[in-house]
């Protein structure tokens, strides 16, 4: 009988530990452990569908190894969401039951074993040519990493396999020495497998796609002038280019996006109760933290959970501004049409949540400022001020002494890439800056001056 593995969402539940017993009878008695119950808001679980030959449902079960797996990483590791997760399950063992195949038999030849099928399978989606069928790069590599980790978790809980469900290996990634390094080259290990999935590169410049280039130390000078001192930007208005000024929200968007690493979704989905006064010991710190996701209003990649970092001074600027007589007004016109629903930070004039597509426009208006005032075409996009956070808070990392491997990890955990193949772009640009010493004295200005703005 054709079998079908479809999704279930659970909304608001608790889960427990169950505890086992012996009474006094001998007889087996299940409770729970004396502790606070775990508050789940969402999860998606695997569910097994058997049909008959006329589409009936004859039978419909959990997939409990994988849905265990899911429960484990809510209650256990602590993941606020694990939507990525869910969606890649259900793909393997989609793959799997159409292809008659047990997630736990691993045959002695490598090619028969359903994880290095599966990648196959990804791979094949990824150079498809169909619309319909066709995964992007970053979807399979997603995918395959999830599937990974399932079995990394199977294989530490013991489980058996006939042979292994795939092989480790040591990726070694060689950039160019820094300023301060007597070798030509330097070399990471990245600890992997080989099921990773290698994509094409495609419309990259030096290796790097152009969405992960950093600006440079003058680009940034230049945009910072623009973007805090000057706020003059040039507008097409009936085919004649005009001096306009930008809106302080806007001016607001870019350095938060530059500063913390948001992504543009993020930004405009980003909630003015996360803003807050820091405290004295924070602004004396330079920095605070605070989280983004689902659970906050922000409109995360896969709907991720993760902690933030902000130069504190920003931040008490950004609270400054809601406390104004110009935010409170959009609010409440927000307020008025979304009853009992969190205001954005990012508000129109009339009350509305800022579109990219406005985002966008005001950036080609800042784009043709710097153009005219480096004298050359200014190509960055808003994701490149992205990119310039995690460039300039590497080297910054690095150059105190941290360890470049523990300097990665905590770039991509604070700018939540799944994959640290993108972190290794930013190290590659920290390492081939051709002017270290420049570059570390503009790392350094990371804690945000105390310059005030034009409002």
């Amino acid at each position: 009988m054709p079998i079908e593995i479809i999704s279930y969402q659970l909304k608001n539940f608790e889960f427990r530990t169950p505890v086992t017993g012996i009474d006094a009878n001998g007889e087996v008695q299940v409770g729970y452990a004396d502790e606070k119950p775990h508050l789940i808001s969402d999860i998606t679980l695997l569910y097994s569908l058997q049909m008959d030959d006329s589409g009936n449902v004859v039978e419909a079960k959990g997939v409990e190894v994988a849905n265990n797996y899911l429960m484990h990483l809510m209650v256990n590791k602590d993941h606020k969401c694990v939507s990525l997760q869910s969606r890649a399950l259900i793909h393997f063992f989609a793959f799997l039951s159409e292809h008659q195949m047990r997630w736990d038999v691993m045959p002695h030849r490598q090619n028969k074993r359903p994880t290095y099928r599966f990648k196959k399978h990804l791979e094949a989606l990824y150079r498809s040519r169909e619309a319909e069928s066709k995964l992007e790069a970053s979807t399979c590599q997603g995918y395959m990493r999830c599937v990974v980790n399932f079995y990394r978790h199977m294989i530490a809980k013991g489980h058996p396999f006939d042979n292994p469900p795939f092989e480790h290996e040591v990726m070694v990634v060689n950039v160019q020495g820094g300023y301060s390094s007597m070798s030509a080259t330097r070399s990471i290990n990245v600890q992997t497998t080989d099921l990773r999935i290698k994509a094409a590169n495609r419309g990259r410049r030096d290796g790097i796609p152009p969405k992960l280039v950093s600006l440079s130390k003058f680009e940034w000078d230049e945009l910072d002038f623009v973007l805090r001192k000057d706020r003059r930007i040039i507008r097409n208005i009936n085919g004649r280019e005009v001096v306009g000024s930008l809106a302080i929200e806007f001016s607001f968007i870019f350095l938060i996006m530059r500063y913390s690493g948001l992504r543009r979704g993020e930004i405009i989905t980003f909630r003015a109760s996360s803003v807050f006064r820091p405290t004295a010991d924070q602004i004396k710190k330079g920095y605070v933290t605070l989280r983004i996701g689902p659970s906050c209003g922000v409109q995360t990649k896969n709907g991720t959970e993760r902690e933030i970092e902000m130069p504190a001074y920003l931040m008490l600027k950004l609270y400054e501004y809601t406390m104004g007589k110009r935010y409170i007004r959009r609010r409440n016109m927000f307020e008025k049409e979304n009853s009992g629903v969190d205001a954005p930070f990012c508000l129109n004039n009339k009350g509305n949540q800022f579109s990219s597509g406005t985002l966008n426009a005001r950036w080609g208006e800042v784009r043709k400022m710097m153009t005219k005032r480096i004298g050359r075409h200014f190509e960055h996009k808003p994701h490149n001020l992205r990119a310039t956070y995690g460039v300039f808070r590497l080297y910054s990392l690095i150059d105190a002494g941290v360890p470049q491997s523990d300097a990665l990890t905590l770039i991509q955990r604070k700018m939540g890439h799944s994959d640290i193949s993108s972190t290794l772009h930013y190290l590659k640009q920290v390492l081939e800056e051709a002017s270290g010493d420049e570059k570390a004295e503009h790392v350094y200005e990371y804690l945000f001056d105390r310059e005030e703005f034009e409002f």
